[in-house]
């Protein structure tokens, strides 16, 4: 059953636990490389949209077996812990998006759960290939790794972008807190197109823009109170 008044209270604590796990992700991946494509400066979202060998073998330290060990060891490390943020983070996008379509009485945002049950499996099969390309790091064998992380990839960071999209009319029909989410949703959409089509910093800017909404949704599960047919 909804809670009448606080129908996102059990999502917030799905959303607090994807925060902790973030911060411990922070932690772990690593925070620099020797050398990432031009625009980026996290190396796991760097690592994301790596696109050639030569930039695999460039970002992990080239032929320095103690700088390439050490960063794969990072980088494996937090893709193994990645499984469980990802199931948190998607687990709060479904029921987000199912809480939506129930207090709403509206089938229409349960596209955002489906989108993140598909976001979930491309992050899972993304990880395979990262995960993939660190064990094959010596032998160079990587190349059918890299085109389906790219696949995997898009269909992760394509489909988020997708389900803030999809619940940008929820957010437009609540108050000002409300319709600024919308509003940074869709601005994430174009930014991921805009990263789809030209790969450079505008891919980090629209991965913060990606946090900045899921901080803002999580904030929004503990504020809203159903009043009035649904929205404050």
């Amino acid at each position: 059953m909804i809670d009448a008044n606080k129908p996102f209270i059990k999502t917030g604590c799905i959303g607090l636990a994807v925060i902790a796990m973030s911060v411990v992700l922070l932690f772990v991946f690593p925070s620099k490389a020797q050398w990432m494509p031009k625009g980026f400066f996290t190396p796991i979202i760097a690592f994301e949209f790596i696109q050639s060998p030569e930039e695999v073998l460039q970002m992990f330290g080239g032929t320095d077996l103690f700088i390439q060990n050490k960063m794969v060891n990072a980088m494996d490390l937090g893709n193994h812990l990645d499984y469980m943020y990802m199931c948190l983070y998607a687990m709060f996008l479904f029921l987000f998006s199912t809480t939506c379509a129930k207090i709403a009485k509206n089938p229409y945002y349960y596209a955002g759960a489906a989108l993140a049950l598909a976001v979930l499996a491309g992050d899972a099969l993304e990880n395979i290939q990262l995960i993939g390309i660190t064990a094959n790091l010596s032998t160079g064998d990587i190349m059918s790794s890299l085109r389906l992380l790219m696949i995997y990839t898009w269909i992760k960071w394509g489909g988020i972008a997708l389900i803030f999209l999809a619940l940008s009319p929820w957010f437009f029909k609540g108050g000002l807190f409300s319709n600024i989410i919308g509003a940074i949703g869709i601005i994430s959409f174009i930014l991921a197109i805009a990263a789809f089509l030209h790969r450079s910093v505008i891919n980090e800017i629209f991965s913060m823009s990606v946090a900045v909404m899921f901080i803002l949704m999580i904030i929004y599960c503990f504020t809203f109170k159903d009043r009035t047919g649904g929205h404050v």
